[in-house]
């Protein structure tokens, strides 16, 4: 029996240590093929890093040439912006220029004009001022022909009333020697043809007082004449007073006229003046200030590129280390198959043999776990550093 257990025991240590090894041969191509599956999957991770950190690179370059293109797009923007406005700026002072060079000449046409409408003026004011002392010498002269036309009036007045009352003293001087005479004869008729002394004295005395009465009324005639001459020459000095009053009254207004002519030629030609400096004013005011050149625009300033960052740089995985198959001790397991059968042939061999103190050698040597203890044991060695490819 000890025998069968020992056959026993070699076949299960020869199946175990076979079957071992066939395991660790599983084993050791398992960890084959997941070494090559993890160097598959780290070489394929690499390359997606690597590939991503060039897409991330190239974006980062886009993303640049970008913001290149853009902002020098946004400098030149600003630059023709800039230029653009200095144009204007250019524009509008020569704009400026050439309207200040239009009102100067504008100015100076209007001081000539103001100057020729000076003249003009002045013309007119001179021939005006002519006229009216023209006018007024008219009146001076009519004003003296009237008071000589008058004058002689008056004068020949005098004269016809002379004339006149001369026509009435020569008259009444014929009359009366008329009367003087005709009484003369009216006394000699009377006195011849009378026979009576005291008729002829009074047929007399009646002549001569009829000639008395005639005598009368001729010297009361040429006395009445003396009287309408009287009065005629004093209506006469009368109006040859008033006449001469209103002729000095006529040259002092006349003397008046002209002198307020003059003022009045004066004022107007003070006024003239007066009107041409404030033309002359209105002309240089318009001419206005002469125009400055406005001050440079700044230059745009060219904008600060921004700072990207650059893309971490890449660190590949680290090397698939080589994955450990886990194999067993074939010798080992082996000895651990073998072992049951080993234990229970080592009892069976020595199972009459007595222990000191009574006990069986079997409860000395394994204690009836003799198998166990020997399997714990070959546990034990397999979890040394025995190699498993021992045999």
């Amino acid at each position: 029996m000890v025998a069968a257990k020992i056959a026993e025991a070699v076949l299960n240590f020869t199946v175990g240590a076979f079957g071992a090894d066939a395991q660790n041969r599983a084993a050791e191509e398992q960890a084959k093929a997941a070494t090559a599956a993890a160097k598959q999957v780290r070489g394929y991770q690499n390359e997606m890093g690597r590939r991503d950190r060039r897409f991330l690179k190239d974006g980062i370059k886009i993303q640049k040439k970008n913001i290149r293109e853009e902002y020098a797009y946004r400098d030149q923007t600003a630059m023709d912006s800039w230029r653009y406005q200095m144009g204007i700026n250019a524009f509008n002072y020569a704009q400026e220029q050439r309207a200040y060079e239009l009102r100067q000449k504008t100015a100076l046409q209007q001081l000539d004009f103001n100057n020729l409408s000076l003249d003009f003026s002045m013309q007119d004011t001179a021939r005006w001022e002519q006229e009216q002392n023209l006018q007024l010498d008219f009146q001076e002269k009519s004003t003296m022909m009237e008071y000589q036309y008058a004058q002689r009036g008056l004068q020949l007045d005098f004269a016809a009333a002379d004339v006149a009352r001369q026509q009435t003293l020569a008259s009444g001087q014929i009359q009366q020697q008329q009367a003087y005479v005709q009484g003369l004869k009216a006394a000699g008729q009377a006195i011849a043809g009378s026979a009576a002394g005291v008729t002829a004295e009074k047929m007399a005395a009646a002549s001569i007082a009829e000639t008395g009465l005639a005598t009368s009324q001729i010297i009361q005639n040429v006395m009445n004449a003396e009287q309408n001459f009287g009065l005629t020459s004093a209506q006469i000095g009368t109006k040859l007073e008033q006449l001469n009053d209103t002729f000095y009254l006529s040259k002092a207004q006349l003397a008046a006229s002209r002198l307020s002519l003059d003022m009045q030629a004066q004022a107007i030609r003070r006024d003239t003046l007066l009107q041409k400096f404030q033309a002359d004013l209105n002309a240089i005011t318009s001419i206005g200030l002469e125009p400055a050149i406005p001050p440079a625009l700044p230059a745009p300033r060219p904008l600060p590129l921004p700072t990207l960052q650059k893309p971490a740089k890449w660190i590949p995985l680290p090397k698939v280390e080589e994955v450990k198959a886990q194999t067993t001790n074939p010798f080992l397991a082996g000895l651990q198959a073998a072992a049951p059968a080993l234990g229970s042939a080592a009892v069976g061999a020595f199972g009459n043999i007595k222990a000191p103190g009574g006990g069986s050698p079997s409860s000395l040597a394994v204690g009836g776990n003799a198998s166990a203890n020997y399997g714990g044991a070959v546990q034990q060695i397999q979890g040394s550093s025995i190699d498993g490819n021992y045999f």
